[in-house]
């Protein structure tokens, strides 16, 4: 039995990990972290850092003003992926009442449905009559493997076997089933 191996790269994905190398921010503190303003900075600056992806919703936890304190965020792209990011004081000008942050993503998970979708079109390509594809949410992480139930257009089920090649939702694609032809 001959089993398809492809590495694909998911433009989506990819820029939804484009907030791990950063991006840095400035907000008033009045007496602590507005969060509300720190998501608001965080959301502003995303889409230069995520190929013009944008956030669709964002919460973040208040954190005290003090250099190296942190804080953490919770966001969906418009993409469909859910984000952690972590923020880091990294200076505090108590006299304008301002402080400095970077952030990082920390964790970025997908629904599954876009690395499906990919694979499905690799597999179709590749001469495979592959119906449909379902996927569990993926967290998004070099080295992570991931099981997905895979219906043939002749009614029979295969599974396909991602396995992500790096952290920016790159991926091989492995199916159980023979090779076409």
């Amino acid at each position: 039995m001959s089993n398809p191996r492809k590495s694909l790269f998911l433009v989506l994905v990819i820029a939804t990990a484009g907030l791990i190398t950063g991006c840095e921010a400035s907000v008033s503190t009045g007496g602590g972290i507005n969060s509300d303003e720190v998501a608001d900075q965080i959301k502003q600056k995303y889409p230069a850092k995520a190929d013009g992806l944008t956030l669709t919703s964002i919460t973040c936890g208040s954190g005290d003003p003090e250099v190296g304190a942190t804080f953490t965020c919770d966001a969906e792209n418009n993409a469909g992926v859910t984000l952690e990011i972590e923020g880091t004081v990294t200076e505090v000008n108590e006299e304008a009442d301002d402080v400095k942050f970077t952030t990082k993503t920390i964790k970025a998970t997908s629904n599954g449905e876009v690395y499906a979708t990919t694979a499905v079109d690799t597999l179709v390509g590749e001469g495979y009559t592959v119906k449909s594809m379902a996927c569990p949410e993926i967290v998004i992480e070099e080295g992570n493997v991931v099981e997905c139930d895979v219906t043939m257009d002749n009614g029979t089920s295969q599974t396909a076997t991602l396995t992500l090649t790096n952290g920016n939702g790159g991926f091989d694609v492995v199916t159980s089933g023979p090779k076409p032809g």
